[in-house]
Formats: C-alpha cells, structure tokens, sequence
C-alpha cells in the first residue's frame, strides 16, 4: 500500500443492489488497485436524480477520509456530458459526470482546484460501453488516481468555472414562515427540509416551540422537538437533522407515509400562529 497515493476509494451512485452494477464497480477498482478500500456511502440515490446525489455527496464527503470519491448519477451517459476528475483544495479527488452531482462536494471540501476530463484510453476499460461507464471510464479513472497516477496523464485540463453547477432551490421567507421544499428522504421516511436550523432560529423556530407545518394539503401544528421522542410514538415532530437541516419526522413511524410527501414535496413551515401557518397556501 505504500505506493498508493491514496487509501479509500467513496462509491455513491443510483445503481441499487439488485442489480450487479456495484459489485462490477467494485471488482474493477479491485484489479487495477487491489489494495485500496472501497467505501459504500450510498447507492440508494433515485434514478436519475442528480439533485439528492448531490446532495447526499455534499452531505457525506466532510466525514470521509481524503481520498478518491467516485459518485455515478449520470442520466447524460453516453451523450454530450464529460466524463471528469476534480481536485478539491482538501486534495481529494471526485470522479464522476460534469452534470452538476460534483461540486457541491467539492465546494464543501474547500472548493475546487482543477478539473480534468477523463480521456486517456490507457486508463479506462476497451471499448468502453455508451452505457455503462461507471465500468469502463469512471471506476478505472478512481482506480488509476488511488493507485497515483499524475493527474496530467487523465486528458486535457479544465477550467473549474467551467464545470457545471445545478440550480439549488432555496427556501423563501415570507411573513414568518419559509416556503420551503423537501431535499431527501431517508430510509425511515424522515423529510429533511431546505432550511438550515440557525435561519429557522432566526425566524423565531427554537426547540420547545411549536410549528405551523404544511406539507401535502396537511395543515397542522407540530412541536418542534431535540428528538424523536420528544413525541409520543405515531406522532409528528420537527427535529434539525445531524447535518443542521431542519426534517419532519413521525416517532417510530414514516413522515414519508404520513403526509404522503416525496422529494420535492412543497413545505410551508413557520411559528405556529405565523400568518403563513394560519393562512395556508404556498
């Protein structure tokens, strides 16, 4: 391993697992650097959606060594997108498509350096698949930086201006509350919402208080709690997320089921008694 330059390879994509996409992946970094080790942070992302792997990226790269970090939500593959490698100023290193999922991740790592696209035939698989280059290109490219190759060797430099960036959606505050918007939604059906806890405490939401929530023709009032159980259990709550976003979450239960809400579902949430909260609407 002392000639890696590299440990850790971080794997995130929207392949799932019932298919043998990861694994493939995996075995491809395996051969060509059979001493790193792959860390699986996600590949539950939706098909396609290039904003929640964004976003889970972002969320996760700060908690991950420094290293190579391999993300694959590509629904350009084949098309017109880059196929790229970019430095973050941490000197980690994100391999994916230049179609917005990496630099958010890379912002949250200092910012990006400098950018290469990923051409060098010498560095990825024969007659790489239109279709599957989390194989063919992107996984040997991880590999290939782990193991230390010069970055010049990938292909021709990019400016990081550039890269494509996505548009985020930002929260709206009017008359004391947010028209916000739920950003992801985890396995237990917890709604993580576009407001960040100290904004939220800005605007007069604190733990203890109670929350005007509308959230899928729901209108209703909501503690806003430290926990989950903070409520009885099958009860609604408010908590700030362990990455300060504030989530609508049911005790032992599903936010997802209870609302019927989804990625994207419209939040109106503000003090209970806010004008927002009492006049509903979005």
């Amino acid at each position: 391993m002392s000639n890696y330059r590299y440990r850790t390879i971080s794997f995130l994509s929207d392949y799932g697992l019932v298919d043998e996409f990861v694994g493939v992946c995996h075995g491809v970094m395996l051969r060509i650097a059979p001493e790193v080790t792959v860390i699986d942070v996600c590949h539950g992302i939706r098909p396609q959606n290039i904003g929640e792997g964004a976003n889970v990226l972002a969320q996760a790269v700060p908690y991950l060594p420094v290293g190579v970090h391999l993300a694959i939500v590509d629904p350009g593959v084949g098309a017109g997108r880059l196929p790229i490698a970019v430095q973050a100023a941490d000197g980690s290193w994100l391999v994916g498509p230049d179609n917005g999922l990496l630099v958010p991740a890379a912002a949250r790592l200092g910012g990006a350096t400098s950018a290469r696209k990923l051409e060098n035939p010498e560095l990825r698989a024969p007659n790489p698949s239109r279709t599957f280059q989390g194989r063919d290109i992107f996984a040997p490219a991880a590999a290939h930086l782990a193991l230390g190759v010069a970055p010049e060797e990938l292909g021709t430099e990019l400016a990081v201006e550039s890269l494509v960036s996505l548009r985020v959606a930002m929260p709206r505050l009017h008359d004391g509350h947010f028209h916000a918007a739920v950003t992801h939604v985890d396995r237990f059906g917890n709604l993580s919402v576009n407001v960040d806890a100290v904004a939220a405490a800005e605007a007069g939401m604190t733990a203890g208080s109670l929350l005007a929530v509308g959230i899928e023709g729901h209108r209703l009032t909501i503690p806003f709690g430290e926990t989950f159980s903070s409520v009885p259990p099958a009860e609604p709550v408010v908590t700030e997320d362990s990455h300060g976003q504030l989530a609508v979450c049911v005790n032992l239960g599903s936010a997802a089921d209870h609302f019927g809400a989804s990625l994207g579902s419209k939040v109106l949430i503000g003090p209970s008694g806010s004008s927002g909260g009492s006049s509903g609407g979005f």
